[in-house]
């Protein structure tokens, strides 16, 4: 085993940079199988108040307001992209390009032909990139995937994934983010939520074929960017599904939900009830009076096979133990030389379906991938 020693840079500390890392200091209290030593070196923030906040509260050696600092530290073997959109591809092609590993939060680029070249640049270099979809890493997500590969629920034969915020329902005094701004988010909550639904299904139901689609803006003054999203999808296999991203879904906070429909079975998942699994079998006795048959649930909790560490596995989950999770997947790809997924081919797949979907979301015909 090489045991390695990693310095960790991060590019932006707003809410996702955080996110990040509170992942690398706290990675190896759940993870028994990662021996590395972790240090957090150096952070980019825009503002002299976050990068004070960021040395104190994260142990950082040293805060910038130059991300070119941070790929420039020799010191520096590891990086997390957790800037604005349209600043992830100079980022990374420059890390790419000074042998660093990357971790970039999603999506991983602001357009395709930007994901392409730093995709093609990844497949050249001897380093591990990986894009943070972390919502394939909760173990009910997990024991889907592990049920439909086994073929507990058939031949897939209709979805549905929906992510679903309400923060544009009320704009008044609503304070000011860059995901209104269309030319650093490259598009709206297609881009910013639907990415991680669209992750989700491919991972889940396989590549597609054709999109459909609709993204308007109900709630903005300015209409520049999208806070509702459907996608009409037909998968290579001939299932059809329906993907909803939304930021207008009144009395919604933070909510994943799927449905997936087989020939012998389904199963459903909804992210504020995250310990459980919901399956169905066609092949339970429908009698008498109704047999075995209907819907259960699997109690998943924290059930991840590879941690050892703490919380123990009978413990609820929540939403930024996935974070974790992913983030372990990372790293031990770097440490046992592993291939690392979701990977920048497979983000980029993504945003070539976010492209064709505002496709056809404006000339109102079917686009076929």
């Amino acid at each position: 085993m090489d045991i390695k020693k990693f310095n960790v840079g991060i590019a932006g500390y707003g809410f996702i940079g955080k996110v990040h890392a509170y992942g690398y200091r706290t990675v190896k209290f759940y993870y028994d199988d990662i021996p590395s030593e972790i240090e957090l070196i150096g952070v980019c923030a825009s503002s002299d108040e976050t990068r004070r906040k960021a040395i104190k509260q994260a142990g950082f050696k040293y805060a910038t307001d130059d991300f070119t600092e941070l790929v420039k530290d020799r010191n520096i073997n590891i990086v997390s992209c957790c800037l604005p959109n349209h600043l992830h591809y100079e980022f990374v092609k420059a890390a790419l390009e000074s042998g660093k590993h990357v971790y970039c939060d999603k999506p991983l680029a602001l357009n395709v032909k930007e994901a392409s070249e730093l995709t093609e640049m990844a497949k050249k270099s001897s380093v591990k990139t990986q894009v943070v979809f972390q919502l394939r890493f909760f173990p009910a997500v997990m024991r889907a995937k592990q049920l439909m590969e086994d073929g507990y629920i058939g031949k897939v034969n209709f979805f549905r994934f929906l992510y679903l915020h309400s923060s544009c329902v009320k704009q008044t005094n609503k304070a000011y983010s860059w995901k209104a701004e269309f030319e650093k988010v490259g598009g709206g909550v297609l881009v910013d939520l639907g990415s991680h639904i669209i992750d989700l299904a491919l991972h889940l139901v396989g590549n597609f074929k054709k999109v459909r689609a609709t993204a308007k803006n109900i709630t903005s003054p300015d209409k520049r960017t999208d806070d509702v999203a459907v996608l009409e999808v037909e998968t290579t296999t001939g299932a059809t599904g329906v993907l909803e991203a939304s930021k207008i879904a009144t009395g919604t906070n933070d909510e994943v939900r799927f449905e997936i429909y087989g020939s012998d079975g389904a199963v459903a998942f909804n992210s504020m009830e995250p310990n459980w699994l919901s399956v169905y079998s066609m092949n339970e006795p429908d009698s008498p009076i109704g047999g075995l048959r209907g819907y259960k649930k699997i109690e998943t909790v924290q059930r991840y096979p590879d941690a050892t560490g703490m919380p123990l596995a009978k413990f609820s989950i929540g939403w930024i133990r996935s974070h974790i999770a992913c983030l372990h997947s990372f790293l031990y790809s770097i440490i046992y030389d592993k291939s690392a997924s979701p990977s920048f081919e497979e983000a980029l797949n993504v945003q070539k379906i976010i492209e064709s979907s505002y496709e056809s979301s404006r000339t109102g015909k079917t686009v076929f991938l």
